[in-house]
Order: C-alpha cells, then sequence, then structure tokens
C-alpha cells in the first residue's frame, strides 16, 4: 500500500521545530520503520534540519516545499491568514507531485480541511482526512464540501467524532486516540535531574511546583491559571512554571504574552517562563513538577499535554473541555468547572494538592497506569494504520 500524508504546512516534519500534530505524524513515520505497514510519501515545509534528520527514514520520502525566507517571516509572525498561506504551501506541493507522476492507493490530509479541497482539484486518488480539532465547524464552503466528500475520517478522540457527527457528517468516521511515548514520558527515567532543571528555573527544593505546557494563547486557559496561583495564600510555597510560546520554536511575544508577563509581576516570586521547550525535552520540566495544569476554557480536542503530565506521575487540574474527561478522570487529577469561579477554584485544587503529598503520589500512580493502558503511542500507531485501510 502506497499513501501520501499532506501535512498542515505550518511547521516542518520531522517535528524540528515542535507542534503536536508534527510530533504525532512524526510518531507514525517512525512506527512504519520498524513494522512496515506501507510505502509513505510526505508532503511537508522546508527545514534545513528537518532535511538532515529524514536520511533516517527508509520507507518514507519525504517531499518538501519551499516557498522562500518571506513565506517563513510572515508565518512566524502570523502576518496572514493561515488559509492564505495553505493555498501557497497546497499549490507549491502539487506542481512537486505531478512532476513524480506517483499514484497512491489513498490521500491522508492531516488537518486542513482547505488542503485536502485543493488536492481533489488536481490529484486523483480516495482521501482521508485526520482531525485534530473541530475547525470544520467554522470552515468555509470549499472545505466543508471536501469534509462531506471525503472518503473517510479519522478523528482525535470522541469529542471530535461527536462533532463531526452533530454537523451532518454522515460517511465513514473513526476515533483513533492520540498517544504518548509513555517510554520518553516515564518519570522514573528522568528522576536523576530534578534538581538540575529546579535549579536552572530558580525553583527551590521545597517548592511545590505547578507546571504549565503548551501555547501562550487566551483559550488555553493559561491567565486564569495565573491568576489562580495568585490567590494561593503565601503559606503555600508553589510556583508556576511556564513552558511554551505564542506559537512554537523562534515565535515573538504577542500583546497576550506581554499581558501575562505583566500580570505575573504581582508576585513575581511565584512564576517562572521558560521560553518555548522542544518535545523531547518535556519530560525533564515535568520531571522537576509536582503538579499539571491545563485549565483550557476552549473545547480542547484532545489534551495531548494532559496526557503527558498523567504519564509523568503528575496529578492534573484540568478542566471539563472537550475531551479532557476523556483522558482525566477523579483517580488521576481535579476536573473543573469553565465559569467565573476558574480562578478560584484552581487556587483551591493547587492548595489542596499542595497539602496532600499522598493524595498527589496516589493521582500520578492512576494517571500513569491509565495512559499506559488507554493512551500510549504504539496503540495509537496499530489503530492509525488499521483506519487508513481502504475497504474495496
Amino acid at each position: 500500500m502506497r499513501i501520501l500524508i499532506v501535512s498542515p504546512g505550518r511547521l516542518p516534519i520531522p517535528a524540528v521545530r515542535g507542534g503536536a500534530v508534527e510530533t504525532l505524524i512524526e510518531d507514525l513515520l517512525k512506527y512504519n520503520e520498524t513494522e512496515k505497514k506501507c510505502s509513505i510519501d510526505i508532503v511537508t515545509l522546508y527545514d534545513e534540519r528537518a532535511k538532515r534528520k529524514c536520511v533516517n527514514y527508509k520507507n518514507t520520502d519525504f517531499i518538501f516545499v519551499y516557498l522562500g525566507k518571506c513565506y517563513d517571516f510572515i508565518s512566524d509572525r502570523h502576518l496572514l491568514p493561515y488559509k492564505i498561506l495553505d493555498i501557497f504551501f497546497s499549490l507549491e506541493a502539487l506542481k512537486i507531485i505531478k512532476k513524480r507522476k506517483s499514484a497512491y492507493d489513498c490521500i491522508v490530509i492531516q488537518n486542513e480541511p482547505l488542503n485536502g479541497w485543493i488536492f481533489q482539484r488536481f490529484l486523483n486518488g480516495k482521501y482521508i482526512f485526520h482531525a485534530h480539532n473541530d475547525n470544520f465547524l467554522i470552515s468555509r464552503k470549499k472545505e466543508k464540501n471536501f469534509l462531506l466528500s471525503c472518503d473517510k475520517i479519522i478523528s482525535i478522540s470522541d469529542y471530535v467524532t461527536g462533532r463531526f457527527l452533530e454537523s451532518g457528517r454522515k460517511g465513514s468516521i473513526v476515533t483513533v486516540h492520540n498517544g504518548v511515548d509513555v517510554q520518553l514520558f516515564d518519570r522514573r527515567r528522568h528522576e536523576g535531574r530534578r534538581l538540575e532543571i529546579r535549579k536552572k528555573m530558580h525553583v527551590d527544593e521545597h517548592d511545590i511546583v505547578l507546571i504549565y505546557a503548551g501555547r501562550l494563547i487566551p483559550e488555553k486557559g493559561v491567565e486564569e491559571l495565573v491568576k489562580g496561583v495568585l490567590l494561593v495564600p503565601e503559606t503555600v510555597p508553589v510556583k508556576l512554571m511556564i513552558t511554551g510560546s505564542s506559537f512554537f520554536e523562534n515565535s515573538g511575544e504577542t500583546k497576550f504574552v506581554k499581558r501575562l508577563k505583566e500580570l505575573c509581576k504581582e508576585k513575581k516570586n511565584r512564576f517562572v517562563f521558560s521560553g518555548y521547550i522542544m518535545h523531547d525535552q518535556m519530560p525533564l520540566y515535568y520531571s522537576a513538577a509536582d503538579i499539571g495544569c491545563t485549565p483550557s476554557i476552549w473545547e480542547e480536542p484532545f489534551g495531548l499535554s494532559v496526557a503527558e503530565q498523567m504519564a509523568m506521575e503528575l496529578p492534573v487540574i484540568a478542566t471539563n473541555s472537550g475531551a479532557i474527561p476523556e483522558i482525566v478522570d477523579d483517580s488521576c487529577g481535579i476536573i473543573l468547572d469553565r465559569n467565573d469561579r476558574l480562578s478560584s477554584n484552581i487556587a483551591d485544587s493547587i492548595i489542596l494538592l499542595a497539602k496532600d503529598k499522598a493524595k498527589r503520589q496516589n493521582m500520578g500512580s492512576a494517571g500513569r497506569d491509565k495512559i499506559c493502558r488507554c493512551f500510549n503511542k504504539k496503540t495509537f500507531c496499530e489503530n492509525w494504520f488499521k483506519a487508513i485501510e481502504m475497504e474495496e
């Protein structure tokens, strides 16, 4: 079986600049190297580091699309809507593919329905859409037409699957939950560097460290989290480690990030910003923490950082947004309603867990057990390759 995977076109694969979607795609490519499920061509944005790294893959042919330094500048600084950038990426990719005269058993579009609509115009074949969020509900007519016409949809959670069904999609759709590399995200592997990372982040040995991991954008609830930490009495020795940036590597500071840092100045000794951290380095930072925090205020389509924190045996404070309740339950975390008391309830949850080490340990153990059983990388890859098999 020969398949073409069309990446979103925002970041390169291999995922040398990060990105949740890009990291998951690379997991699939790595799995295919050992299991040899099929021959894969992948369309991705050009990056010199990615090109050097791709030589490690024998069962994948990388089709790098180079759009110039001007494109990189515009993309990194969000100077144009992504839909416009999608058009440039797809059309340039199609030029390269047409020259190769390749034929594919199926074409997998990753998360950007506009890419799918454009590819359908010029490249025949069976189409699968891998949906990593529910943004399709606000897509324009072209994207909706693609989502209605593609042969199969793979969604990353029951929440996203439900949203497709609500939107009127009647064709084949299957849920394949994302998975975590439970060998990489294993606290025992990184515990020896806990104090080193704490020292690097200016955290005292006896502090109870909270960690937020993700993009610094309003919908992730990081501002509500900061306000919650500000409400915790000084007698409770907590510090919030904020890992991430406004987009991914090399992202500039947005107005929101500047406002967030200004808010933290009220009790600056309680907050530390790490900036962007590469995915394979995140276990080190989780190992330095005691409590994971993902208080999303939008409908989280999956919540990969939640699953990573649980794999690292951290109790989690999260919200009942989107698919998070599919991952977290009362045995491994505290799930909060998204209301006008969210920051206050975050503060109460922090105090509760900070004062009860046994509870943190019990929740952490239960969380890792659940991720290892239900949301591990091997299961994700196995189910994904089963899902792309097209019925005749």
